[in-house]
């Protein structure tokens, strides 16, 4: 059984404070966009994993791996899979990838074992992987809250397409928290912008672009151009994205970007808000 995972974006990203648990509490509103990693996976008579990128390990390191390991604690079952990745959702992007495609398995493994979780017992055992995989169990925009598990449903209007600059480095979602834990005070918090959606904004910029100055030049000339809504980080980064009114813009954004700055940075335009 193959199915397609979708990355997403954090329209906005609120950090309240520290959990007893050492985790942090949020506030974020997710939108799923169509760039799309591809999982597979078939019973086996022995566990192995494939994938394009030769330094994801089938070991628990993986969250796919984790995924299918805590699917079959839950269903009281030993199944060894076959299990194959195809990504093209850049790895360390702040884009979801990995939570992605730990949703994307859990809901396989569901499909192939004839459905002993409903959705809700999924997005549970996805709590249990990561504080974004349970909103990729149904993909829908959303505002997530707790460490992400939380999910109450958002409208966001259909039609509109986002262009994606990544560097050619990751940020490391744990290194950008831990930036954070250091900041003062008053500075934990991301600069506002007053939007047709509201007050968006990101409270790991402060704490990430200071290290990586380049995406503050990013962030700051995709804001001052004409086919830009509105721009930001991604969740931790290395991603930043610029919310546009069509496939056409972006895609005229995306030009202009590579005419200034070259080919080095890898981009993408995609539809935003996709049902998944």
């Amino acid at each position: 059984m193959k199915t397609l995972s979708a990355a997403k974006i954090n329209l906005t990203l609120k950090i309240l404070g520290q959990r007893r648990d050492g985790f942090h509490e949020l506030a974020t509103w997710m939108l799923p966009i169509g760039l799309y990693d591809a999982v597979e996976i078939e019973r086996a008579s022995h566990s192995s994993f494939f994938s394009n990128l030769p330094e994801l390990k089938g070991d628990p390191s993986n969250l796919v791996i984790r995924a299918a390991q805590v699917f079959n604690q839950a269903a009281s079952i030993d199944t060894p899979y076959t299990i194959r990745l195809e990504k093209k959702i850049p790895v360390g992007s702040g884009l979801g990838g990995g939570s992605s495609n730990a949703a994307a398995t859990l809901r396989l493994l569901n499909e192939l074992h004839d459905c002993p979780f409903e959705g809700r017992q999924l997005e549970e055992l996805a709590a249990k992987l990561g504080s974004d995989v349970a909103f990729f169990v149904s993909g829908r925009s959303a505002c997530c809250t707790g460490r992400g598990e939380r999910i109450s449903p958002r409208v966001f209007a259909d039609g509109l397409w986002v262009s994606l600059f990544k560097p050619g480095f990751a940020v490391s979602t744990a290194g950008a928290y831990s930036a954070y834990a250091r900041l003062a005070a008053e500075l934990k918090r991301g600069q506002e912008t007053e939007t047709q959606w509201g007050t968006l904004r990101n409270d790991l910029e402060p704490a990430v672009l200071p290290k990586y100055p380049f995406l503050r030049v990013l962030k700051d000339w995709l804001k001052k151009q004409p086919e830009s809504l509105f721009a930001l980080m991604s969740g931790s980064g290395s991603a930043v994205f610029a919310i546009v009114r069509s496939r056409s813009d972006g895609e005229t954004l995306q030009g202009r970007f590579r005419g200034l700055f070259g080919e080095q940075t890898w981009s993408a335009v995609c539809e935003l808000n996709i049902k998944t």
